[in-house]
C-alpha cells in the first residue's frame, strides 16, 4: 500500500492523518525501529547463507540493496550501497558477520559470480573475521531462495512512489525489511501469545512495547 492509502483508511475509521504526515512517520520510526528489532535477533549457528543484490533506483540512478539469508529464508542483515564493486561487498559482509563468533558463522556461502565476493571473503580471512575453512559456492540455483526473497521488497519499493534521496530510501527499505522480518516470525519467540488467530495483533503489541506504547485492546 502506498502512504495515500494508509491515510484513506485511517479516514475510514475517523483518524485524519496526512499522507505525507505518515512518510515522516515512517522516515522518522524506521531506523529506530531496525535498531531495537536488532536486540531482539537471535544469533544461532546455521550451515549456510545465501548472499545476492537487487536493484533499487534513487532519483533516476541505480543503487543495490544486498540481502543475506539463512537456510530458513529468515533475513540475516541487508546493506544498501550507491555501487556494486568489491568495497560494497566487504561492507555488507562485515555487516552480516559483526554478530558471529568463528564457532558460529556459517561453513557455506553461496553467492552469484560477481567477483567482488571473491575478493570480499578473502580480505575477510586475511583479517581473521571469517573462518579459514568458509567455501564460497557459485551455483545459480542453490541461490533461488534470496532470489524469491527479492521480489517482496522490489513490490513494497514500487508501492511506495519510488525514492528521490538516498537517504530517506534507507531509511524507508531499513523499516520495510525490519516489517518483513517481523511478518516472517523471526520474533515470535518474544510474543506472550503466538496463536495463529491472534498473531497479527500480538506483533503489533510487540511493536508497542519496543517503543513503550501500551495499547489496551477490546
Amino acid at each position: 500500500m502506498s502512504y495515500a492509502n494508509l491515510s484513506d483508511m485511517l479516514a475510514e475509521r475517523g483518524v485524519s492523518v496526512n499522507r505525507s504526515t505518515i512518510y515522516r512517520w515512517f522516515m522518522e520510526y524506521a531506523p529506530a525501529l531496525r535498531k531495537k528489532l536488532r536486540r531482539h535477533q537471535f544469533i544461532r549457528a546455521d550451515s549456510s547463507w545465501q548472499l545476492d543484490e537487487t536493484y533499487v533506483k534513487v532519483k533516476g540512478k541505480w543503487h543495490y540493496l544486498y540481502q543475506a539469508i539463512n537456510k530458513q529464508g529468515e533475513t540475516l542483515d541487508f546493506y544498501f550501497s550507491q555501487k556494486r564493486n568489491k568495497n560494497a561487498a566487504y561492507q555488507f559482509l562485515e555487516r552480516c558477520l559483526r554478530y558471529y563468533d568463528v564457532d558460529t558463522q556459517p561453513k557455506t556461502l553461496n553467492t552469484d559470480k560477481h567477483s567482488s565476493y571473491a575478493h570480499a571473503l578473502s580480505r575477510l580471512k586475511t583479517e581473521g573475521r571469517l573462518r579459514a575453512d568458509v567455501e564460497q559456492r557459485q551455483v545459480k540455483y542453490l541461490n533461488n531462495g534470496i532470489e524469491s526473497d527479492h521480489v517482496p521488497i522490489k513490490k513494497l519499493v514500487v508501492s511506495s512512489g519510488g525514492f528521490k534521496i538516498r537517504k530517506r530510501a534507507w531509511s524507508t527499505i531499513k523499516g520495510l525489511e525490519s516489517l518483513r522480518m517481523l511478518n516472517k516470525g523471526q520474533f515470535d519467540f518474544w510474543l506472550r501469545h503466538d496463536e495463529g488467530k491472534t498473531l497479527v495483533r500480538e506483533r503489533s503489541a510487540f511493536m508497542n512495547r519496543l517503543f513503550n506504547v501500551e495499547v489496551i485492546y477490546q
